[in-house]
This record gives C-alpha cells, sequence and structure tokens, in this order.
C-alpha cells in the first residue's frame, strides 16, 4: 500500500551547515594526504575508516581526526587484499558485530578496527554468458546484523543490465546467506561509435557498448528500509523485498527543480537528497524530516562525490580541494533533526 505523507508547513529557508572537522592536505606526507578516495564508513564512535584506492588501503582516524592505523593494505597476506583499478571499492562498517567488510564485487575481506581478519571471499570474474552472474557488493549492514548489497547482472542476451538490492544474513563464518532480492533498474546498453586502434601491423577497429546513465538512486537506512528516488522525479517510495510499496513521499516545497544525484537516510529517519551540482564550486542538499515535509535545502563552497549521513544533523563528505585533490569533512546542520511523530 502507498501511503501520502503528511504536509505539515515546509521551512525553505537555506539552513546552516558548521564544519566540525576537516582532514586532508594539498602538500607533504602523511596519512591525511590522500589520492583516490573510494568510500568511507563512520562506526558508532565516531571513527573515520576511508578507503584509498590510490593508495591501496584503508586508514583508520578517531573521532578526532588523528590517524590510527592502516588496515587491509595491498597484498596476499593475512589481513591484506588486492585493489582494482576498475570499478568501486566499498567500505562498510557493522555496527552488530563490531567488523569492517571491504568489498570491490570480486574480494571481499571482513576485520575488525585492529586489523585482524575474519574472513574472505574471491569471485574470478566470470562476464560472458552462459557463466556470467551479478557482482554484489555490500554497501550496508542493519541494526539486526542483516547485510545489504548491490547485485548487477547482464541479461541473457547481454542487450541490457540489471541493478538489484539484495538482503542476507550472516552465518558465523561470516558466509551471506541471500533473504530477499528485489530488482531495481534495468538498464539497455545502447552502441558506442566505433572506436579505431592503429600500430604498425595495421588497425583494429570495435564497437563499444556502454550502459545508459542510471536513474534510479536509493539507500538502505539503519533499520533495514530500502528507499529509492527517480533521479528526475519528484518522490521518494519505501520499498519491500517483495516489491510493494510500503510508502511514498513527494516533498512540497522544494527550492527549484533539482535533479538529485545521492539519496541517505539519517538515523532519525530524515532524508538528505544531494542534487546534482550546476557547477563545480558547490554542492547542495534538500532535507525532509522523517515524516517527508520538506526543511531546508545547505549547501557547501565545495564539489562534493560522496556523504556519509550521521546521527545528530552530522555528515561526512568527500570533496575536491585545489588541484582536485580530496579531502574530508564533518558537518553539522544547524537545526533540531529530532525525530517527529507524523
Amino acid at each position: 500500500m502507498a501511503v501520502c505523507a503528511g504536509s505539515v508547513s515546509a521551512q525553505t529557508a537555506e539552513v546552516r551547515l558548521v564544519e566540525e572537522l576537516r582532514l586532508g592536505r594539498i602538500e607533504g606526507s602523511g596519512p591525511d594526504l590522500f589520492a583516490d578516495i573510494h568510500d568511507l564508513a563512520v562506526d558508532p564512535e565516531g571513527r573515520i575508516y576511508v578507503v584509498d584506492v590510490g593508495w591501496k588501503e584503508v586508514r583508520l582516524f578517531d573521532r578526532d581526526g588523528r590517524f590510527v592505523r592502516r588496515l587491509g593494505a595491498e597484498g596476499g597476506g593475512p589481513g591484506e587484499r588486492p585493489y582494482l583499478n576498475i570499478g568501486t571499492t566499498r567500505v562498510t562498517w557493522d555496527a552488530h558485530r563490531d567488523r569492517l567488510w571491504i568489498d570491490d564485487g570480486l574480494h571481499r575481506l571482513v576485520l575488525d578496527s585492529l586489523g585482524t581478519e575474519y574472513a574472505r571471499a574471491t569471485r574470478p570474474p566470470s562476464f560472458l554468458p552462459p557463466n556470467a552472474e551479478p557482482i554484489g557488493t555490500v554497501v550496508a549492514v542493519d541494526a539486526q546484523g542483516r547485510l545489504y548489497q548491490y547485485l548487477w547482472g547482464p541479461s541473457p542476451n547481454r542487450d541490457s543490465r540489471y541493478r538489484y538490492m539484495a538482503r542476507a544474513t550472516v552465518d558465523s563464518e561470516y558466509a551471506i546467506v541471500p533473504d530477499g532480492t528485489l530488482l531495481i533498474e534495468a538498464v539497455a546498453e545502447v552502441e558506442d561509435a566505433p572506436r579505431t586502434s592503429h600500430n604498425r601491423g595495421g588497425s583494429l577497429t570495435v564497437t563499444v557498448k556502454r550502459a545508459e546513465p542510471s536513474r534510479v538512486i536509493g539507500t538502505v537506512s539503519s533499520d533495514g528500509e530500502l528507499w529509492v528516488a527517480d533521479i528526475n522525479g519528484r518522490h521518494l517510495r519505501q520499498l519491500s523485498f517483495r516489491g510493494d510499496t510500503l510508502r511514498t513521499i513527494t516533498p512540497a516545497d522544494v527550492a527549484g527543480e533539482p535533479v538529485w544525484a545521492e539519496l541517505d537516510v539519517s538515523p532519525e529517519g530524515w532524508f538528505w537528497l544531494r542534487r546534482e551540482p550546476d557547477s563545480d564550486e558547490s554542492s547542495t542538499w534538500d532535507l525532509l524530516d522523517n515524516c517527508g515535509a520538506y526543511r531546508g535545502f545547505a549547501s557547501v563552497p565545495h564539489r562534493v562525490s560522496l556523504t556519509s549521513v550521521g546521527s545528530g544533523g552530522r555528515i561526512h563528505v568527500v570533496a575536491s580541494g585545489a588541484l582536485d585533490i580530496p579531502f574530508i569533512s564533518r558537518l553539522r546542520v544547524d537545526m533540531d533533526v529530532t525525530r517527529r511523530s507524523c
């Protein structure tokens, strides 16, 4: 059943974001000099885990930004893993087990905050039918310890790709036991222009297939709620893993007609919708409370590529500074973000 959110008077003014912490430098050396940040995670103690594929490791910082240790470094020994220059390497903190999941779809490693290895899995790539299977990447763990993955897989005739959200339980050996899968999106593949490569022996021309841009963004809340939004749409939907729409939110009074690039949900149930930037000089979020009422927008003067939303109105972002060198910023929204009764 689709249930429309109750309307309340929206606060459409700009909401101030206060920077509490910044990690990153553009020169010198040290653990706060980043190269290619793929993902970050924050545990309940406020410790920050940063996967830097450029340096081929995960770096752990405490709540105050002090460097603690390196985890999951490049290699084949205990607590180590290979790093790929394709795809995205994700890091997810599992508060239910106090474990860190590092996953790129082909290599998965489970560690504690000291770097002790608890499990690993390697999947040989098999991209061609009939052996092609969806590639899964761990993206979230809820309070009950259930694990969530994004799965990408080709159709049998290879003319499209499918994106799923999969839920699973985890056994005592950290094996993933499927518990439900929902098709989120089918993306058609179209032929790109022929490309020709020349060398002394002649030339080779190939026609490349590329996928259409994704039309759907989504996230899983800490309560295990699956939310999706059409990038150009004006509504959000909470879905069950049976495919039912449990709740629909159509935010009113949103300033302008933004195209949303990222969706996150805080532990209080607030929605942070990051807009596609109009330029490389700033980034903006639309904020909705847990009842779906639009509460305003917040901006920073940086190009943000990734957001990790926490409790108490705090977010961690990966942004680009001078010379496009990434840095991490912890920001706090200057308003009350407690959960209210709808």
